[in-house]
């Protein structure tokens, strides 16, 4: 395979949305060296959905895989059972194996709607650790200390307010760094709560007398409310939200965060966004370049007929109330639960699957997304479920 080696796309690619890099310099002259690399990256599954939060390090190896380099997937069903506490303040639920395969089911399929699956190599990291003895564990604790994990951040918080630390946590760098010993790649890829993680990778591989992997770590999407972005908060969106979901949550975001938005999940030119950014400053209305945002983001995922029918659709319905299309109506003689409504109306057909799409965010009344199970819904206005499913609730 020909290795594309243009010095402005690796520039590109080496500053845009990037966080840090272990080491840039090197990185640099593997990449014009047209030797295909060999990337990393690793997810844990802890849920059924991946976000647009997660794409920002896929569309950072999409880049790399565009050049012409290949990467390999871990799905972490080992390391899952642990739980990565890099971003948390509080121990993760416990996962059980059958819970992560249930979960990992949509999962590959979630993440080759970013990355290219011809040059993507999906493997599971059971597959080696499971192999590990008890002595070879504590062959990898050895390498560091008690310190290093406890003057980790969120570590650092649990430890001062008196919340516990299992000592299994502890595992979970080595664990992962293990992961690069083993496939022995050249880059890995995370956000920057990855950092010490992939650094302990670096160390084992020197350890075990590897050429140390670069750790390439990208910047963190923040949530559509500006807040960090997370499953527990309900501010992200799905990957697998229809055009017309994916296009009015966008909408949705706050006006502070459209930049950073457009510097991590689109390839709208730097230069570009840029000027957005000192048109916004000026007083330009943001709409515009949300529905800018929008639109990118629904071509990426969906192709560009079905982003302008989710953008028609989202001036028409939302901006316009325009509900002629919408023949039929709902009495709402009563305040009703949201789920119960929605079976009444045959607009899912168990209580899992209203619960589901109320949670990737495909249930609105006019343009007020439903996030909690429990809504009590008691006023007129379009019920919308997903992209075709409408109804007007009158009283």
């Amino acid at each position: 395979m020909t290795i594309n080696t243009d010095p402005k796309k690796i520039d590109e690619i080496l500053s845009r949305g990037v966080s840090a890099i272990y080491n840039t310099d090197e990185l640099r002259k593997r990449l014009l060296s047209g030797k295909q690399l060999h990337l990393k990256f690793g997810t844990d599954v802890t849920g059924p959905l991946i976000h647009l939060g997660h794409t920002v390090v896929h569309r950072k190896i999409r880049d790399f895989q565009e050049l012409g380099h290949r990467v390999t997937l871990i799905i972490g069903d080992y390391t899952t059972l642990i739980g990565d506490h890099s971003d948390k303040v509080d121990m993760r639920e416990d996962r059980t194996i059958e819970t992560i395969k249930e979960d990992e089911k949509t999962y590959t399929e979630q993440f080759f709607k970013t990355v290219i699956p011809e040059l993507t190599i999906i493997r599971h990291n059971s597959e080696w650790l499971g192999k590990l003895s008890f002595n070879d564990v504590i062959h990898l604790a050895k390498q560091f200390t008690v310190a290093q994990m406890i003057e980790r951040e969120n570590f650092k918080l649990r430890f001062d307010s008196g919340k516990p630390i299992k000592v299994s946590e502890f595992l979970y760098p080595l664990m992962q760094g293990f992961d690069s010993v083993e496939l022995r790649c050249d880059v890995e890829f995370g956000g920057t709560d990855q950092t010490f993680n992939i650094l302990a990778g670096r160390h084992l591989m020197e350890v075990f007398d590897l050429e140390p992997q670069i750790g390439f770590l990208v910047k963190l999407l923040p949530g559509n409310d500006g807040r960090k972005m997370g499953k527990s908060l309900k501010n992200f969106i799905p990957v697998t939200a229809d055009p017309t979901q994916m296009y009015s949550m966008l909408m949705q975001i706050v006006d502070e965060v459209i930049v950073e938005y457009f510097e991590l999940i689109t390839r709208v030119p730097m230069e570009e966004v840029r000027e957005i950014q000192s048109k916004i400053r000026s007083g330009e209305n943001p709409m515009q370049f949300k529905k800018q945002l929008a639109k990118e983001v629904v071509s990426f995922y969906h192709g560009e007929e079905e982003a302008n029918e989710a953008q028609s659709e989202f001036e028409k319905v939302v901006q316009n109330k325009d509900y002629s299309d919408v023949a039929e109506t709902f009495e709402l003689k009563h305040p009703m639960d949201i789920i119960d409504l929605m079976l009444k109306l045959n607009f899912a057909s168990s209580k899992s699957e209203a619960r589901r799409l109320i949670d990737q965010k495909a249930v609105k009344i006019g343009d007020y997304t439903i996030e909690k199970f429990d809504a009590i819904i008691d006023k007129e206005g379009l019920l919308r479920v997903g992209k075709r499913k409408m109804i007007k609730l009158v009283k």
